[in-house]
């Protein structure tokens, strides 16, 4: 089965062809007139090409990558089509109406006018979504339009009355739209899109955006402060947290320093997380659903025997000695190569902890939201001097040997 992602361009190629059969044939109603067909097929384009952008502009394209739904667009281009077979129904019945400007008229709208407009709004959801789902410039919604559009113009001028009656062509034009709709569900249903969004009104480089997918059930939540993402729930494949994760097995108590460090332990288990960032602590409690018993005060666990979970752009908050006091068993520190400071791993080997290193590879995310690939870092600084051998999903990388002239903290 071709991947929802990679399907994009078969509901534009549909798209196109309904598009093309609708306007295509109602050229061939109205072109020949008692104006001459220069005329007539100048008011022919001006009409289509007028449609098309007012459905791009003022309809499709300004909400589109936002929300890409598109049933009513769809809905509306079902409409058209229906309303352009009635009047094509009724125009030959008539006889052309003898030409009667005012039937002209209805036509033009019903054969030409409607199905553009409705057309161009549908294309810009799919635009929009491709813009939203893909991370390179493949284009399906264009080729796929364009192609389609091509092709059934093609046709339609070619057996359009040899036996192809006008309403024929429109009614295949609905049956094109039709399973277009169809599949551009079947896609939405199997790509994320975006649920919830909550940002902070005197930053707004500083958001959390929930994204769902409906075909499997999963939700991503994600923090972002800039071009930069704080916090990605759940951990993608190979993340750091991912591997810290499978460590917690005892029960124990989490404190998480930043929320950079932070993922759902999912146990049950108690945690807490110190936040020395006020904007994102009251984004991370809004945006999550947190309860503000949450949120620890100080980057110091309360109760003893517990673990510390920090992002390495946390790191400066780890004071080694008010964790000995305090009675935490291990602490583990990840981020991208090189990020944790090295006088603090200095300061964890003259104090006596284990000092253990482990690497991993992550997986890029076509998203949304986008996660390229990186390889993470992750250090463990243990109490007892005896760190885990292995990380599940890691791979243990010796530490580098210490440099000369480092103090410790």
């Amino acid at each position: 089965m071709i991947p929802a992602r990679r399907a994009l361009w078969i509901p534009a190629f549909l798209l196109g062809a309904a598009t093309a059969t609708a306007l295509a044939t109602g050229a061939g109603l109205l072109l020949y007139n008692d104006q001459g067909l220069l005329r007539a097929g100048l008011a022919l384009a001006g009409v289509n090409i007028g449609s098309i952008v007012v459905g791009l502009v003022g309809a499709g394209a300004r909400e589109a990558e936002s929300d890409p739904h598109a049933g009513r667009w769809w809905l509306g281009l079902l409409l058209a089509l229906m309303g352009g077979a009635g009047f094509a129904v009724v125009w030959e019945a008539m006889d052309a109406f003898a030409a009667v400007p005012a039937a002209q008229g209805v036509g033009l709208a019903l054969t030409s006018a409607l199905p553009a407009y409705f057309a161009a709004g549908t294309w810009a959801r799919l635009r929009g979504l491709e813009v939203l789902v893909s991370t390179n410039p493949r284009r399906q919604a264009i080729v796929g339009a364009v192609a389609g559009g091509g092709l059934a113009a093609t046709l339609i001028t070619t057996f359009l009355g040899r036996p192809v009656w006008a309403v024929t062509a429109f009614l295949l034009a609905m049956v094109l739209a039709s399973a277009g709709a169809r599949l551009h569900v079947w896609i939405l249903d199997r790509v994320p899109r975006l649920y919830r969004s909550v940002s902070e009104a005197e930053r707004p480089a500083l958001r959390f955006e929930e994204w769902r997918t409906g075909v499997p059930e999963s939700r991503t939540r994600v923090v972002h402060d800039g071009a930069a993402m704080r916090v990605l729930d759940p951990p993608p494949q190979g993340d750091w947290r991912e591997g810290v994760a499978t460590t917690l097995h005892d029960g124990r108590p989490v404190l998480f320093l930043g929320l950079g460090g932070w993922f759902d332990p999912a146990d049950g288990r108690r945690w807490h997380l110190y936040e020395a960032d006020e904007d994102v602590r009251k984004l991370a409690v809004d945006g999550f659903g947190w309860e503000d018993a949450v949120l620890a005060d100080t980057p110091v666990p309360e109760e003893a025997g517990g673990v510390v979970v920090a992002g390495a752009a946390a790191a400066r908050h780890i004071r080694l000695d008010a964790l000995r006091k305090a009675g935490a068993q291990r602490v583990w520190i990840g981020g991208a190569p090189g990020d944790v400071p090295e006088t603090l791993l200095a300061g964890a080997r003259e104090a006596g902890l284990g000092v253990a290193r482990y690497r991993s590879a992550v997986a890029g995310v076509q998203g949304p939201p986008h996660v390229t690939p990186r390889a993470d870092e992750l250090w463990c600084l243990d109490f007892g001097g005896d760190p885990p051998e292995s990380v599940v999903g890691m791979v243990a990388s010796p530490p580098p040997r210490e440099a000369p002239g480092h103090q410790a903290l």
